[in-house]
């Protein structure tokens, strides 16, 4: 393999990462059409980081489910936790 196309799979595999980290509570939450579960399945089998990040998200959406009353999330909270949860994934992948 030469120099461009080793290049080429880092790159193409890094936009997979993104996109699998990005749609990963759909994935955890059960959101997602079959064939995109499969996709995302996939990719988490073969790639420890992302599926070590699957596995935080789910530990965290766990400890949350068990520690809280079952209330409604105000939707402004909601979006300033995703957005944060955006802005730190951004910040890692410098």
């Amino acid at each position: 393999m030469n120099e461009s196309q080793g290049n080429e799979t880092h790159s193409q595999s890094h936009a997979e990462c993104s996109e699998v980290l990005h749609r990963i509570y759909e994935y955890l939450d059960g959101e997602m059409q079959p064939a995109d579960v499969a996709r995302v399945a996939e990719h988490l089998e073969a790639c420890g980081p992302c599926l070590h990040e699957h596995d935080l998200d789910r530990a965290v959406k766990a400890a949350v489910r068990r520690s809280s009353a079952p209330e409604h999330c105000p939707d402004q909270l909601r979006v300033q936790v995703l957005e944060r949860i955006t802005m730190v994934r951004l910040e890692l992948d410098r």
